[in-house]
């Protein structure tokens, strides 16, 4: 009897393990330690004073946890990523110290409250090819992107999506629908991005692609980011994008190119009234191009950008302002458009209403130590007055197409095979764009400065 035990748990958990493992599944991961110090993010003269709010200088330090699983069984993939993000709360050291958790008001242990939320799913998908059709299917929380992403960009949080591809030989063809928005289950009311597009490989060097995006937000239930459209407009906005790319090494020269024309219309946006007669539909005529390269003179490589986006213009009855979709983390430059409001009138805005020209150069001082410095000029498509400077003695605002040189300086340490110690310094001066009154007078915005390292380990 002892025997027959013993050889039924042998073939349960045979059984169960046979089962359980079905799938391939490997298990990675990263933890990373940021430090941060940030000055003046408001851009105010040093007279106005830098601490009119809580975000405008900070400083400290926070850990990034991610834990990921992929799994694979015959052409079905999953993946499952998990992350505590530096933003969220309960990951700034100091605020979770057991000492003191009992001392300080809404002190918890490290990782220890739900509340905050802190823990979230940053992939959640599944892959599987149609049986008998060279299609794929990926459907769940995704990171994605269009093009070279200056549209649309969501690779910090993921998005829910669905997407259908085609590869035959050096084309793929895709189908995405991306959940951007859900109003009430009850209505049809929600904000989806529906894209189509297809990429060439040309050579094993260099692709071509093409995208046509449409944004539909059926309620204009919240302003299409970066605010081009405002709240409690009546009826529907339609964005369309069409973006064209390229992507390709020639010799020595690595070339990045993005265009980008947008149509479509917000219904009864009335953007202006003139007469008292509301000016009903805006067409959107936002655009963009972006053209970045670099040149690989082993141990030197030069880099260089130069971009432009559409910006509002004076009492416009159309969205003239490119209008795109990023995520939070830095798009180009170390403070402007990552944690100072740009021209467009936000942060995370990409190249909106902003020119840019930039040249940089990187060198590998030693085997493990990458030393760089980015030089940026920029400039605001459309005049803006962004801290609300006004010309002396009117109400008129003090506008100006001058943004400001900032200066980025790099330093990408690799210690060991998984582990990276990387910083970055950033300058930036600020033009006339960012004048405030100060005492009725228009006065230049102080210098904004940041450093910021991240120690990673992944495994």
């Amino acid at each position: 009897m002892k025997k027959f035990v013993v050889l039924f748990v042998v073939v349960a958990l045979t059984c169960f393990s046979a089962v359980a493992f079905a799938a391939d599944v490997t298990v990675g991961g990263s933890l990373e330690i940021r430090s941060r110090d940030f000055t003046n993010l408001n851009v105010v003269p040093d007279s106005f004073g830098n601490s009119t709010s809580a975000d405008s200088t900070y400083r400290d330090t926070q850990s990034r946890i991610r834990i990921d699983v992929n799994a694979k069984a015959g052409d079905v993939k999953g993946k499952i990523e998990l992350e505590q993000d530096f933003n969220t709360g309960g990951n700034d050291w100091g605020t979770g110290n057991d000492v003191l958790s009992n001392k300080v008001p809404g002190g918890v242990g490290y990782s220890n409250s739900t509340a905050n939320g802190n823990l979230g799913f940053r992939e959640a998908w599944i892959s599987f090819n149609l049986p008998g059709i060279p299609v794929n299917v990926t459907g769940g929380h995704q990171l994605l992107a269009l093009g070279n992403a200056w549209f649309f960009k969501s690779m910090h949080y993921g998005s829910e999506a669905w997407v259908v591809a085609n590869q035959t030989g050096p084309n793929t063809f895709a189908f995405v629908n991306v959940k951007v928005l859900e109003g009430s289950i009850n209505a049809a009311d929600d904000i989806d991005a529906y894209a189509l597009l297809d990429v060439f490989k040309i050579s094993d060097a260099a692709t071509v692609g093409i995208d046509l995006t449409n944004i539909l937000d059926r309620k204009s239930l919240s302003p299409l980011p970066p605010n081009p459209v405002p709240n409690g407009t009546v009826g529907r906005d339609s964005l369309y994008n069409l973006g064209l790319n390229m992507n390709g090494k020639f010799g020595p020269v690595a070339l990045k190119a993005e265009i980008d024309q947008q149509f479509g219309k917000a219904k009864a946006a009335n953007l202006v009234t003139v007469g008292g007669i509301p000016s009903g539909d805006a067409k959107f005529k936002g655009n963009e191009i972006v053209v970045q390269g670099n040149v690989g003179l082993d141990p030197v490589t030069i880099n260089f950008t130069a971009a432009r986006g559409t910006g509002a213009k004076d009492q416009q009855t159309d969205i003239n302002q490119f209008v795109n979709f990023l995520d939070i983390d830095p798009h180009y430059t170390f403070l402007y458009e990552y944690k100072v409001v740009t021209a467009a009138g936000a942060k995370n805005t990409g190249f909106s209403n902003t020119e840019a020209l930039s040249a940089g150069v990187s060198a590998a001082v030693t085997k493990s130590l990458v030393l760089g410095v980015d030089l940026w000029y920029l400039l605001a498509t459309q005049a803006v007055a962004i801290n609300g400077a006004t010309v002396f003695g009117s109400t008129l605002p003090a506008t100006s197409h001058k943004v400001g040189t900032e200066v980025d300086v790099k330093a990408n340490w690799q210690i060991a095979e998984n582990l990276s110690w990387n910083w970055l310094l950033g300058y930036f001066a600020p033009g006339d764009a960012y004048d405030k009154n100060v005492n009725g007078v228009a006065t230049k915005g102080d210098k904004v400065t940041g450093i910021q390292g991240v120690l990673a380990f992944k495994f």
